[in-house]
């Protein structure tokens, strides 16, 4: 049994990946800045201020900020992966502490995370601004579990992608990979999860 479970945002709770690479689509065109579509999804899961300089793009706060703006024309896009809200209410009738760890920063997870309603399930949110460093550092992660009051041993960690694997390992933390939005099916996990309910599964088999 792990008591301490942490989440991803993109891709393992919440499905935004044609809403964030559209999005960028549109801001690079509005930049005239050349690109190829499957050269994009390397920005999953990582903050804009490490995703945006590869393009180039040296204002990097007024470029996110319009990153932001064009998001909105893609929020229709958004949606929460089936079968998340199930998982996510069995694992609190279970009495486990949950958290979230995301690269997104606080604006950002209130207005793509908040609207869903699944805010109540989790004890703790740590936001890009809440570290200094970020995914794949552990420091997001350790944050998380010094507020919890959690141990590495007792956590696990579920992600899509490979900063996510990488910062758990880091933290010293069991991980999860998220195969329902994961990019990449062949990133290194201790868990290889088809569906939210696996969660479950792995929780079932731990107890007495």
């Amino acid at each position: 049994m792990y008591p301490c479970l942490l989440f991803d945002v993109d891709g393992t709770l919440l499905d935004t990946e044609q809403a964030i690479i559209g999005s960028l689509s549109d801001l690079l065109r509005e930049r005239n800045i050349p690109y190829e579509p499957e050269d994009l999804a390397f920005v999953l899961g990582i903050p804009s201020v490490r995703s945006l300089p590869r393009f180039g793009i040296q204002d990097i706060e007024e470029a996110a900020e319009r990153w932001n703006q064009l998001m909105e024309r893609h929020d229709y896009q958004i949606r929460v992966f089936e079968g998340i809200e199930p998982m996510l209410r069995q694992v609190k009738e279970l009495g486990l502490r949950t958290g979230i760890v995301t690269s997104k920063t606080r604006m950002e997870y209130i207005k793509d995370f908040a609207r869903f309603d699944l805010h109540p399930y989790f004890d703790v949110v740590v936001c890009a601004d809440d570290t200094a460093r970020h995914k794949p550092n552990p420091e997001p992660i350790l944050t998380a579990l010094k507020r919890l009051e959690a141990e590495p041993k007792d956590t696990i960690y579920i992600g899509d992608s490979i900063y996510d694997m990488q910062c758990a390992a880091g933290a010293g933390v069991a991980s999860g990979l998220a195969l329902w939005g994961a990019y990449d099916a062949g990133i290194e996990a201790n868990y290889r999860l088809q569906h939210p309910k696996d969660i479950l599964t792995i929780l079932e088999a731990a107890l007495p």
